[in-house]
């Protein structure tokens, strides 16, 4: 192993783009999407930033997990860097977010079947051969990587389409527009540095790595720069939003509060609104008669929660009672929360927790002691 300077930054780097990612994934938030586009762009380049580390402290010698499937997390690169961008119009919610990552499943699929193949040929009598393995290994790299620069620049494209679109609209704050022109034009150097590099490599010839040591420079200085800015702007965006938020509901009429708050409850306790899988804030504030800007702001400002939060809210309730009712002990856990409007377990699971201090299993086993005699 060979830890020289360059090595140890990269270390350093990658570990603060694991922590700050993993940090995004779980710290709360009004648009949880949000942080999660970013939270896998940065946990993508850690990734990447550990990848560099297994060649440039030859690390590879021992470890080689690294070399089994490269240039296949960086085909996220992109969908990642436009959804984020996206997440900032907020209304019409994304559906579906996983379709733009399904592209990542060919050169997955390729990976494993290379190890598969490997595996087959190693443990077999005679060395029975499925597939030849080094057949799907010999021109990987030559066409993977070229694709992923490629593909990382059409979804650079349409962020940045976006991101002018957003503008034009007048739909960011100053914080949030200062923010996405910084980290579009930083993206925008970094593809044109990524394809040079790529377009150097082919017309003249040069292997053996040395021509990636510009590119995975900048890579590292990346990493420390979108960890240290990403996490100080979340939180100053944060803010923004949220005094944006309290100026607008100030202004609004103390009338069409009370109205809004009683048409959200009604919605909710007589027409059970939050049974619906897909609701958003703007299907509901359609529903009461209001804007989607108008319920936000008054579920932040007078009843204090967001959106999702609030509607989870009532979910939790109804699952806890049908939990109670002995007519419905022939359904599992996970059957009650989509019967209540829940669409995935994790998400069921966070909002039970942080809504009784309890997991739901421990909510049923304390209600099975308290009925016991």
């Amino acid at each position: 192993m060979k830890l020289d300077v360059f090595s140890l930054l990269v270390l350093l780097g990658a570990l603060q783009a694991l922590f700050f990612g993993i940090y995004l994934l779980f710290a709360k938030s009004e648009n949880r999407f949000q942080n999660r586009m970013l939270a896998f762009f940065i946990l993508i380049l850690s990734y990447n930033g550990f990848e560099t580390l297994n060649w440039s402290s030859e690390l590879g010698k021992y470890l080689f997990i690294f070399e089994l499937f490269p240039f296949v997390l960086i085909f996220g690169i992109g969908p990642c860097l436009y959804l984020y961008v996206r997440s900032f119009r907020k209304e019409p919610p994304v559906k579906k977010p996983w379709r733009y990552f399904l592209i990542m499943l060919i050169p997955f699929t390729n990976r494993l079947l290379l190890v598969a193949g490997y595996f087959i040929w190693k443990f077999t009598p005679n060395h029975f051969v499925l597939f030849p393995p080094r057949w799907l290994d010999a021109n990987y790299g030559a066409i993977a990587e070229p694709a992923s620069i490629l593909h990382s620049c059409i979804y650079y494209i349409f962020a940045l389409l976006e991101f002018r679109r957003q503008r034009k609209e007048n739909l960011l704050i100053p914080e949030e527009f200062r923010w996405l022109r910084m980290l579009i034009g930083v993206m925008a150097f970094f593809n044109a540095l990524w394809l040079g590099t790529i377009l150097y490599s082919r017309f003249f010839n040069v292997w053996g790595g040395e021509q990636y040591y510009v590119i995975e420079t900048f890579l590292v200085v990346f990493i420390y720069w979108i960890g240290f800015m990403g996490y100080h702007r979340t939180k100053i965006i944060y803010v923004a939003q949220q005094k944006k938020t309290q100026s607008y509901f100030e202004n609004l009429p103390e009338g069409e509060v009370d109205r809004c708050v009683a048409a959200l409850q009604k919605a909710m306790a007589e027409e059970r609104l939050y049974l619906q899988p897909d609701i958003s804030i703007q299907s509901a504030a359609e529903h009461i008669g209001a804007s989607a800007k108008t319920l936000s702001a008054v579920l932040n400002q007078r009843v204090g929660k967001g959106f999702n939060e609030y509607v989870n809210g009532w979910r939790v309730e109804a699952v806890k009672q049908m939990m109670l009712d002995p007519a419905n002990a022939h359904l599992t856990i996970t059957g009650m929360a989509y019967e209540c409007g829940f669409n995935s377990q994790p998400t069921f699971q966070r909002a039970f927790k942080a809504a009784t201090g309890q997991t739901p299993r421990e909510f049923m086993q304390a209600s099975s002691m308290q009925k016991q005699p």
